[in-house]
């Protein structure tokens, strides 16, 4: 039964939801990937990382004695022309061969352990990282999905899942290495050659590092703005994409290329400046490289010219150079690359932290379904434009189907989402069982109610797994039963891949009734308590409407069933009609005592009695 009392009561905030992703800083984002990387009581997988590093060292501790062996194998060369010294001279060089052969092989076995430590933790850190940004977006408010652009989200996701691989790998394989390079090759220098070979390297490559690390953050904006037009870009194909039947429909394809060409054009531009200010970054790391490897190949020729230094030495010192100028001259790059994983993260994790408007309590009990009852009570809702509810009240007696009519935009797809918790109510409550549905859990007051949506939405996959969706452990015998109940079998027989057949994107492929049946057809099959149609036949023709409407009126015989209705021949048999107006119920009853009341409803349905009805959705007269 309704009540039709109103009060002129204050609405709540505006449950709209920041599109916006939280920042997250770099100390945050540090403290993440490595509680992804090395979970709490995952023993195993931090082992595996302990002894990462441990082969790290090794791998480098190799590497600086390569150049050791090295050098005494070419002083040992010196004696060869003294016929005295040649056994003795060849025994050594074979022995300093051997030494630099075994570093050599040491420094690959390694290297390759390291990498493969490395795999195993990485690949599982990414796998986990992009399933929880994935599954968080399924968490977070109907607002932040009509607010947010689907090709810049899932770029942001594909973008952050190859962020962190690559920040991993060349964080483990190319800075962290680096790092332990220097300071070995640093400490042999200092203690073969003198403190003023590692000091001018040392120097080397901290003046290097700092310049890249400033010059870098300098081209941050540039790589922002790039970043930025390519998911604008992306946004525009994927929304052009999606829209292409409205595309058709009014001749627009060179609007949409023009506007694309736009989000090329300004990533075309943004992407020539990151290129140029890369040139001068380039320019001034070369510069710096080379000033060091002046400095210390002079000194290197100083000290032989005294003779305090030999040949062999001399080779060391250049090899020491070479080997630490190779994986340097990288480090730009390297920076570059992890600064823009840094950002790819930060987008991908400041999804993560976005938080969803409607979230259930802790520790948040199941619903206890007993009969299906459904209480609105004084329910106040406003999107924050204009009141959309105000002090709503009705009941939906268990096993009844109540049906709800009025002006489009006067709240009665908002009665749905409220029920289904996409929002929540800023005023008032909502009961099923006479449980409060904000103090139980969300999946399973959604999985109590079987919903029927006016706009079908289909996945590009077949037509029996659309209809299949409505209950993952449905057989293929349950699929075949419910879509005879939606008289869309026949269709699907008549098809060369019967149930396999696939729908295309958003079930382009199929017609406005056929994509209506496949939703009443998983509605079904879901099993629910309580039934919600909105406007579930609006796409059929007469004769298949009243077929599937009988079906219906079957199926949810003893069920709770809430109908939104615009064509009021479809709900002439429910038990109570409700007649909404500016967010209030104006007038209650059966089709028969709405009639007799000469009120808004009889003037509905005189209006489509008489044929002047707009598209199925017929105004009110005014009050």
């Amino acid at each position: 039964m309704a009540n039709t009392s109103a009060s002129n009561s204050s609405n709540g905030k505006s449950s709209k939801g920041n599109s916006n992703n939280a920042s997250v800083t770099v100390f945050e984002l540090i403290k993440i990937v490595f509680e992804y990387i090395a979970p709490r009581g995952n023993n195993n997988l931090r082992l595996r990382l302990a002894g990462l590093i441990v082969a790290l060292i090794l791998s480098k501790l190799c590497a600086a004695v390569i150049p050791i062996f090295y050098g005494a194998a070419v002083d040992a060369l010196a004696p060869l022309n003294s016929e005295s010294g040649i056994y003795f001279s060849m025994s050594l060089l074979m022995l300093l061969i051997g030494g630099y052969a075994l570093a050599r092989v040491g420094e690959t076995i390694f290297s390759e352990l390291k990498e493969f430590l490395f795999i195993k933790f990485a690949s599982k850190a990414v796998r986990i990282a992009a399933l929880n940004a994935f599954e968080h977006l399924h968490k977070l408010s109907l607002q932040f999905h009509l607010d947010r652009q689907t090709g810049g989200t899932s770029r942001s996701i594909d973008r952050g899942a190859k962020a962190m691989t690559l920040l991993l790998s060349t964080g483990i394989f190319e800075v962290v290495p680096l790092i332990v390079e220097l300071f070995f090759i640093c400490g042999v220098l200092w203690v073969l050659f003198g403190y003023e070979f590692a000091v001018i390297t040392f120097l080397t490559v901290v003046t290097y590092s700092y310049f890249t690390i400033k010059t870098t953050e300098w081209r941050i904006k540039f790589r922002r703005r790039m970043n930025e037009a390519d998911e604008f870009a992306a946004t525009k194909t994927v929304d052009s994409l999606l829209n292409y039947e409205t595309v058709k429909y009014f001749n627009a394809e060179k609007s949409e290329s023009d506007n694309y060409y736009t989000a090329l054009r300004l990533y075309e531009n943004a992407f020539i400046s990151s290129r140029t200010s890369l040139t001068i970054v380039n320019i001034g790391q070369g510069l710096i490289v080379a000033l060091g490897l002046v400095a210390l190949l002079v000194i290197s020729g100083r000290e032989i010219v005294q003779g305090s230094m030999s040949v062999g030495d001399f080779v060391a010192v250049h090899t020491y150079i070479i080997q630490l100028a190779m994986p340097l001259q990288y480090l730009g790059w390297t920076y570059r690359e992890v600064r823009q994983s840094v950002i790819d993260l930060e987008r991908m994790f400041g999804l993560l932290k976005q938080k969803p408007d409607v979230k259930d309590e802790v520790d948040a009990p199941a619903l206890n379904l007993k009969r299906g009852e459904i209480r609105f009570e004084n329910v106040s809702f406003s999107y924050g434009r204009g009141t959309i509810l105000n002090d709503l009240n009705f009941v939906v007696q268990p096993g009844h189907r109540v049906a709800l009519v009025g002006q489009s935009g006067g709240g009665k797809s908002t009665i749905s989402r409220l029920l289904f918790r996409f929002y929540d109510p800023q005023k008032g409550r909502i009961l099923i069982d006479g449980q409060d549905i904000r103090q139980v859990r969300q999946d399973t007051v959604r999985a109590a109610i079987g919903m029927v949506p006016q706009d079908t939405v289909m996945f590009n996959a077949s037509i029996g797994y659309n209809i299949g969706y409505g209950r993952a452990s449905a057989t293929k015998e349950d699929v075949e039963r419910v879509s005879k109940l939606a008289a869309i079998d026949s269709f699907i027989e008549s098809l060369p891949d019967g149930y396999e057949t696939l729908v295309g994107e958003r079930g382009l492929k199929l017609s406005g009734g056929e994509k209506q049946r496949v939703a009443i057809a998983r509605a079904i099959l879901k099993q629910p308590t309580i039934f919600l149609f909105d406007e579930a036949t609006s796409a059929l023709d007469s004769r298949t409407e009243r077929e599937i409407q009988t079906a219906l009126n079957d199926i949810s015989l003893n069920q709770t069933t809430l109908v939104i209705a615009h064509r009021l021949s479809t709900i002439i048999d429910a038990d109570m009609i409700l007649v909404l107006n500016h967010g209030q119920i104006k007038e209650f009853g059966t089709h028969q005592e709405l009639l007799a009341l000469e009120g808004l409803y009889a003037a509905m349905w005189k209006r489509q009695s008489s044929g002047f009805q707009d598209g199925g959705n017929t105004e009110m007269l005014p009050e």
